[in-house]
């Protein structure tokens, strides 16, 4: 005997969003203009290669088709999750320059309600972005599985590509792996994070966002 009228249904489900720029062009000019900065002293360095712009690349006119480009797809997201807002506006926005091979620990970014990424130059085998499970309690048991899926993996990799953009919930833990890059060019990324402008109004609490 079996069930009848069986339905699968997914609870809570965390979405990742991407796609690929029409022009790659632009990511040649955002390199340059990125290697101008780097060579100008315009950031901070952690070690020998790894360089932070500064976060503020939305106001700079070289960065204007990337920042219209979030926001014309941030704006396509906040309309699937069906969010009230008077507008939405990107916080802030920087570049990492770094080896392809460099590894980044798993974080999140706080305040904000999306964030992405812009790949500008990706080394054939450089680090990949990797997501982990925002579920607290999904992996109290781990058992053994017979394949890897949608289903069951608690991490997700998000392979590096020239010219695509990655957007995803803000909670989202991501991070870069350890990449198996040959060659030693850099591998440059600029990331963003997106807020909303309006008022969230509960019974018991209320917050004005502006």
């Amino acid at each position: 005997m079996e069930l009848l009228n069986k339905e699968m249904h997914m609870l809570f489900p965390t979405a990742l969003f991407t796609g690929q720029i029409p022009d790659l062009s632009v990511a040649d000019r955002i390199e340059k203009k990125l290697y101008d900065l780097k060579a100008a002293g315009q950031g901070t360095r952690d070690s020998d290669r790894v360089f932070i712009s500064q976060d503020d690349l939305q106001t700079l006119p070289e960065f204007k088709e990337l920042s219209d480009l979030a926001l014309l797809e941030s704006h396509e997201i906040l309309n699937v999750y069906r969010i009230k807002r008077e507008s939405h506006y990107i916080t802030n926005m920087w570049a990492n320059i770094t080896h392809p091979n460099h590894r980044h620990h798993m974080h999140i970014h706080p305040n904000c309600l999306l964030s992405g990424i812009f790949y500008v130059k990706t080394p054939k085998n450089c680090g990949p972005t990797i997501f982990g499970d925002p579920r607290l309690h999904a992996r109290m048991i781990e058992p053994d599985f017979t394949e890897q899926n949608v289903h069951n993996s608690s991490t997700f990799y998000s392979m590096p590509e020239k010219g695509r953009m990655v957007m995803w919930p803000s909670y989202l833990s991501h991070g870069v792996e350890i990449g198996r890059a040959a060659e030693n060019e850099d591998r440059i990324v600029v990331a963003f994070n997106i807020m909303i402008r309006g008022v969230i109004d509960r019974q018991t609490a209320r917050l004005n966002l502006r």
